[in-house]
């Protein structure tokens, strides 16, 4: 279960095991700062996860779990050779298993929280670029020509749309399904007020955007280079023939 369902393009972390409900803010205060934290209670569960998200840590507890964490160890190596491995074991047990990071309990939350931050640290920034535009989606901060800014969580999965298809038309019904999650259309105002919050943070005058315009009755598009801006326009106004 992932406690940040719209968190597709942010860096996750797979918790694999039994949850220890004390270290329930520890997990709450790494998604503020913008991982996504899926749980999955059991080896199967987790290892499909593990597929469908390509997560960047896994944290492996196998105590009372009814799994090898050995075995899931080699597991994760295989399935994610890119992903750090941290192993929750008791002191006598387990030192032997391969892993990048390991925990072993007791341990204090805040050991929690040093362990995974550094995991974190170690990884390459998530950083998407298109143009003057730079978002880095695990602080969400957005840079610009209008200077950095952060985002909110749905600002910055808006953004990220856009940066991965610059100078492409994104059609509403697309950015609603994708981001909202939803194929109703009767009531766009929070796109539209999603637009409007992006375009103060990266337009330099955002009542006459020239970066996130408008495709009339189409969708939006993220303009780029200067020769596709014209381009941009040029296929607006076919559109609108």
């Amino acid at each position: 279960m992932s406690r940040n369902s719209s968190a597709a393009r942010l860096t996750h972390i797979l918790y694999i095991g039994r949850e220890d409900p004390g270290y329930e803010k520890v997990w709450q205060a790494i998604e503020q700062e913008g991982a996504n934290v899926v749980f999955a209670r059991t080896q199967t569960m987790g290892l499909d996860l593990a597929r469908q998200l390509q997560p960047a840590i896994v944290v492996i507890n196998p105590l009372n779990s009814h799994f090898s964490g050995e075995r899931l160890c080699r597991e994760v190596r295989r399935k994610l050779p890119q992903a750090r491995r941290v192993l929750i074991c008791e002191r006598s047990e387990n030192q032997h298993i391969d892993c990048e990071d390991r925990l072993v309990r007791p341990f204090t939350p805040r050991r929690l929280r040093e362990t995974v931050g550094k995991a974190l640290s170690s990884l390459a920034p998530p950083v998407l670029k298109a143009g003057p535009i730079e978002l880095n989606l695990m602080t969400r901060l957005v840079k610009s020509p209008q200077g950095q800014a952060r985002l909110t969580p749905k600002q910055c999965e808006l953004l990220a749309t856009f940066l991965q298809r610059p100078n492409q038309v994104i059609s509403r019904e697309s950015l609603m399904s994708d981001i909202w999650e939803t194929h109703y259309l009767g009531d766009t105002r929070t796109l539209d007020v999603h637009i409007h919050w992006l375009r103060e943070k990266i337009e330099a005058d955002p009542t006459r955007p020239a970066l996130l315009v408008t495709v009339r009755g189409v969708g939006y598009r993220l303009v780029i280079a200067p020769s596709a801006a014209r381009a941009a326009r040029q296929a607006d106004q076919q559109l609108q023939l």
